[in-house]
């Protein structure tokens, strides 16, 4: 006999497995001995163990139940305690029974009361069935045993059960007095008992939902003791008898399998690529499906399918990866060091290397490709996977990046496709990050060629980014229903070549639910099952055969599969899960204990390949190791799930050290992956809070890199994980320094997000901190407070639109002085972007009412910047200075002074490459053209600029996109306008409710066209947008005044226009003072107040010149024109008139 270490149960000599608790039953593969659990070295002879045993714990999802006798305390008075102790007895070994007959594991009895647990040891995947099955039997146990009970003591006992599923941590080898499981689950189970009445059996939601074959009725939710919420609650009533069936031996591998159905969607896949073919333009298909359904075995089927017609296309693949949002260019890593043939064991020189030869070799010969491009675009392509080309990118403004990797990616597919036709596959595309979906869409919109993207998703992703490729021509998408009925019989048939019992088959396609995944894992657990009994008979003609496992919950057959591993290889799989859905036999090994050796591995590796729990990838990354993936992401969550968290802790971190000491110099490109890792490492020691040395030193590196990934992110504009990394940096920070570091990142992501407001704030509590830290006499000279302080005024005053709420000039005059001392005096950067923010600053505050001699002063400022830039030869600073000096005379409405440093800044423009500056310089001009009356330049400045800047950053395109909207309107262009209306709109997405501030004027004149033209509903939905804009902005647009009296006197309402345009934010507006004369002429022509007239035409004509704003001339003259006519003096209308309509 062979004694189970787990639970003391004996077993023939025969077994593999316990007959109790399914426990493996190991011996020693030389002399045969039993091994006890745990062991490393054979006790008998001294061999070394090759699978370890399992010690320690295990995260495992359970059902508990629990029962007692229902008022056992009556029977203490009626029975000698030698009679009670026999019934009680009697009583718990008949409750034993029945509950061990289900797969079910006595913890423990306390008193009259029963505990036990299943899925501990070994997992089913119908535990919570099990469960209640048990409890069935056990009232008719019950009911048998009363019988005999009566008719010896004049008793009858009576039973309340409770029931209930959850995750637990559970001891692989408890010993003696210790419990199998503990968590909250056990107490819910407890509590669930204490609720029910006498015969009662209730059950949690949660089993409920698991639970099949029986019959529930809803109880409701009941308020459990020391539970905050109600629980939900059932009382089961029967079960469903299931006929006696059995299963066969042959199951084969379903990987051999021909696929079932999806014919019609790879006819689609198929047509897609062919319409790529025949048009040379790319496409791009979404396949969604739930997990499990097929996704991956179409494209496969697709992928063979192209490698047998005329022109094979090349196919290249990349994988989203898990962490939070996915690791942002990561497929496109994948794709790129793949076709360059680089290694993430090269060094760094190495691999940019390969990258520049295989980007020479592509464009080698192409017509019109310069001799630096392949350079330029092999140093963005490397940027975007994390390599730093020293010679050029790393100087660069994120938005300058951005749209120099957009373009190179296009380059590099367009090159690709030039060749031969190109299908690129993007797995898991759910998990991308915002970022990489734009870029695919560009790819899709705008590379040459036949290129076909592929990309299998998850339902979420259209969730998540509603406007994935929506409104494209060139974009399809299909969805994977699960398997019909039929089809998912035909498939079983396909997996098991011999008969099985109709009763066993119904229950096989009943728990699969159509889903291809959930039914070849079922038909592979019962493989396993017949495997790993070893004992030489025939499954079929076992008795048992109807308790074969059929599972209901992919967790459950992922988790039943794994607990019929062998021990060893069970660890290898759970410690692999924590690398991720790919990993190397080098960082699997890295986690075991004791240090396997290389034969062990590999071999339990292939093992677990041969089970289709992962597979072998062709080739690796990394020099010297295997690489591995997962076969299926819901083996590694369920796998990753097992484990404690204090094992995985420690597994975080040991994976965090072994990529570090396999990526070497080249760690941004790992930023992301050595970021999660560490934070992981980090979250788990500090819950348990246990060696706070150790802690301390797992935070700090979860700190660096956590700081590391989020500029990473943000130099690529991959803003949701810069603010992601950067907020998990804040959460760990120790101390003023490191939380000045957080909130300035922070900040600096929310600027690129035009949340203004939020990122002032950041950054000025980052300043704050900082500057307390560091003491008066450091911070005096600190390059880090200059660089904050600039950083955040240009916010408030260049970037004010981006806010909500202006900043009083006090505040920012603070932060202004702290910054200039922190800079020192002579020539610097920061200084000269310190000073741009003060040439703002007499207008960009909030209630600021400067002076002339003020405006005189931030005039001079500027040119001083200006002057200081151009010493420094920095263009971008040259830039922004001669912004700030337009920005004077704007806000003084002297529109017609602005010229000289519009052009100035026009003739910079082809010297720059930040998307950003260049945009801002052509929206300015724009503005300026538009004010002077030079529409036709307007509407091609600001085409320029929206084009430029859209490729960096398409909020900042929008305000370009104002400013050709208007100019269009003003020549009569109204169709024209609506369309960049409707673009504008398109750029804001889920936005568009919310726009921005700094583009308002188009919403303003979308009303004014659907007014005009009898659609007054759509004309009132933008005027309470344009309303809502005034309201949350706290200030006046004069621009939004003047079309809403427009509309207003369409409308006949002259009062209320007249108000608008009375309102002291309004009246007295220097800015905009040319709008709200334009408005006064048109409202008193509309409203015939013709007595009016003079005092606006002379107010008119006096500010069109002082300003140089020739157009509000023509409005005069328009006005005064009108106004003769209607006074009966047409000598004086015509001449009026006709030089008005000369001039529009």
């Amino acid at each position: 006999m062979r004694t189970c270490s787990t639970c003391g149960a004996e077993n023939t000599g025969a077994s593999s497995f316990c007959v109790r608790c399914g426990a493996a039953l190991a011996t020693c593969e030389r002399c045969g001995a039993d091994l006890p659990q745990g062991v490393t070295f054979c006790p008998a002879c001294g061999h070394r163990v090759s699978e370890a045993l399992p010690v320690g714990e295990e995260r495992k999802l359970v059902t508990v139940l629990f029962a007692d006798v229902a008022g056992s305390t009556g029977l203490g008075e009626r029975l000698d305690p030698e009679q009670l102790k026999e019934v009680l007895d009697a009583f718990l070994h008949a409750m034993r029974v029945e509950l061990e007959a289900e797969g079910g594991t006595v913890e423990k009895f306390i008193g009259d009361a029963v505990m036990a647990v299943f899925g501990v040891p070994t997992a089913h995947e119908d535990d919570p069935t099990r469960a209640l099955r048990a409890a069935l039997r056990m009232r008719r146990a019950l009911d048998r045993l009363n019988d005999v009970l009566e008719e010896r003591h004049g008793i009858r006992l009576a039973i309340r059960i409770g029931v209930n599923t959850g995750d637990v941590v559970a001891r692989t080898s408890p010993r003696l007095g210790e419990g199998f499981v503990t968590g909250d689950a056990v107490n819910v189970a407890a509590r669930l008992e204490q609720q029910a009445t006498s015969g009662q059996i209730l059950i949690s939601e949660r089993t409920a939902r698991a639970a099949r074959g029986l019959t529930l009725e809803d109880v409701g939710p009941l308020m459990l003791r020391g539970k905050e919420e109600a629980t939900r609650t059932y009382e089961v009533q029967d079960d469903v008898v299931t006929e006696p069936g059995a299963l066969r031996r042959g199951a084969i591998s379903p990987y051999r399998t021909k696929m079932v159905g999806r014919l019609r969607e790879l006819d689609v896949v198929r047509s897609m690529f062919e319409r790529s073919v025949a048009e040379r333009r790319p496409h791009l298909v979404t396949i969604y499906g739930e997990a499990g359904v097929g996704k991956s075995r179409l494209v496969e089927e697709f992928v063979s399918w192209t490698a047998e017609i005329a022109e094979p296309p090349l196919v290249l693949t990349g994988r989203c990866l898990p962490y939070g949002e996915g690791v942002t260019y990561w497929p496109l890593a994948e794709i790129l060091k793949g076709h360059a043939g680089v290694l993430d064991s090269d060094p760094l020189e190495t691999a940019l290397d390969r990258i520049h030869g295989d980007v020479d070799d592509l464009l080698t010969g192409v017509p019109g490709v310069s001799d630096a491009e392949p350079g330029r675009t092999a140093a963005a392509l490397a940027f975007t996977v994390g390599l730093q080309d020293p010679a050029w990118l790393p100087a660069q403004d994120p938005r300058e990046a951005r749209t120099a990797t957009h373009e190179a990616w296009r380059i590099f597919f367009s090159s690709l496709a030039s060749g031969r036709p190109v299908v690129a596959v993007v797995e898991d595309i759910h998990w991308a990050d915002p970022a990489l979906l734009e870029l695919i869409e560009d790819l899709a919109d705008h590379g040459e060629g036949p290129l076909l993207f592929v990309c299998p998703a998850r339902p979420e992703l259209a969730a998540r980014h509603p406007g994935w490729g929506g409104g494209r021509w060139n974009y399809s998408s299909l969805l994977l229903e699960p398997l019909s009925a039929i089809e998912a019989a035909q498939m079983l048939d396909l997996l098991i070549d011999e008969a099985l019992s109709s009763s066993l088959r119904s229950r096989i396609l009943e728990s699969a639910g159509g889903n291809p995944f959930f039914l070849e894992e079922i038909v592979q657990r019962l493989v396993d099952e017949r495997a790993s009994d070893d004992t030489g008979h025939e499954r079929e003609t076992d008795s048992t055969i109807e308790d074969v496992d059929i599972p209901d919950t992919v967790q459950g057959v992922l988790a039943a599969r794994m607990d019929l591993l062998p021990v060893f290889e069970k660890r290898v799989l759970q410690l692999a899960s924590v690398v991720g859905r790919t990993f190397w036999n080098g960082a699997a090994a890295s986690l075991l204990e004791p240090d396997p050796s290389a034969t062990e591995l590999d071999g339990a590796l292939s093992r677990l390949e041969r089970r289709g729990l992962v597979h072998a990838r062709l080739g690796s990354m990394i020099v010297g190791e295997r690489e591995y993936s997962f076969r299926h992401v819901l083996t590694q969550e369920v796998a990753y799930e097992s484990l404690p968290r204090r094992d995985r802790a420690r597994a975080h971190d040991r994976v965090a050290g072994w990529i570090e000491r396999h990526t070497r110099e080249r760690e941004r490109e790992f930023a992301e992956l050595l970021a999660h890792h560490s934070i992981q490492a980090h979250r788990g020691v500090a819950a348990l809070g246990e060696d706070p040395e150790e802690g301390e030193r797992m935070r700090r590196r979860a700190f660096r890199y956590s700081m590391l990934a989020a500029d990473e992110a943000r130099g690529k504009l991959a803003l949701q994980q810069a603010e992601r990394f950067a907020d998990e940096a804040l959460s760990i920070a120790a101390g003023p320094i490191e939380r000045s570091d957080a909130l300035a990142a922070l900040g600096m992501t929310s600027f690129h997000e035009y949340q203004g407001d939020l990122a002032w704030d950041r950054l000025k509590e980052a300043i704050d901190l900082r500057t307390k830290a560091e003491g008066a006499s450091e911070a005096d000279r600190s390059p880090t407070v200059a660089r904050l302080c600039a950083t955040a005024l240009e916010i408030v005053t260049r970037a004010r639109g981006t806010m909500r709420h202006r900043v009083s000039r006090e505040e920012g005059e603070r932060y202004l002085e702290i910054g200039l001392t922190a800079a020192g005096p002579g020539d610097g950067e920061e200084r000269v972007r310190l000073l741009v923010a003060r040439s703002f600053g007499p207008f960009a505050y909030r209630g600021s009412e400067p002076d002339d001699d003020e405006m005189e002063l931030a005039l001079r400022t500027g040119e001083e910047a200006a002057a200081m830039a151009e010493r420094l030869g920095r263009v971008d600073l040259e830039s922004a200075a001669l912004d700030g000096i337009t920005s004077v005379h704007q806000a003084l409405g002297r529109y017609g002074a602005m010229e000289e440093a519009v052009r100035r800044r026009l003739d910079l423009a082809p010297k720059l490459a930040d998307p950003y500056e260049v945009g801002d310089i052509h929206a300015m001009a724009a503005w300026w053209a538009l004010d002077t009356g030079r529409y036709r330049e307007s509407v091609e400045l600001a085409d320029t600029g929206f084009h430029e800047a859209t490729s960096g950053s398409p909020i900042q395109g929008l305000y370009c996109l104002d400013f050709r909207a208007a100019a269009r309107f003003r020549l009569g262009d109204w169709d024209g306008t609506l369309a960049d209306v409707a673009l504008a709109e398109e750029l804001l997405g889920e936005r568009r409710e919310t726009p921005p501030g700094f583009a308002p004027m188009h919403l303003a004149i979308a009303a004014f066209i659907h007014d005009a033209r009898g659609d007054r509903g759509t004309a009132d939905g933008y005027l309470r947008l344009v309303r809502w804009l005034e309201k949350t902005e706290e200030r006046l647009d004069p621009v939004l005044t003047l079309w809403q009296a427009r509309l207003l006197s369409r409308r006949s309402m002259y009062d209320e226009a007249r108000v608008l345009l009375e309102r002291p934010g309004v009246a007295h507006d220097k800015r905009g003072r040319d709008e709200v004369l334009e408005a006064w002429c048109e409202v008193i022509s509309e409203q015939g107040a013709w007595d009016e007239a003079d005092e606006i035409v002379d107010r008119s004509r006096m500010h069109a010149s002082w300003a140089g704003v020739p157009p509000l001339d023509l409005y005069a003259a328009r006005l005064e024109g009108r106004a003769a006519a209607a006074l009966g003096d047409p000598d004086r209308a015509v001449p009026l008139l006709e030089s008005a309509m000369t001039g529009f």
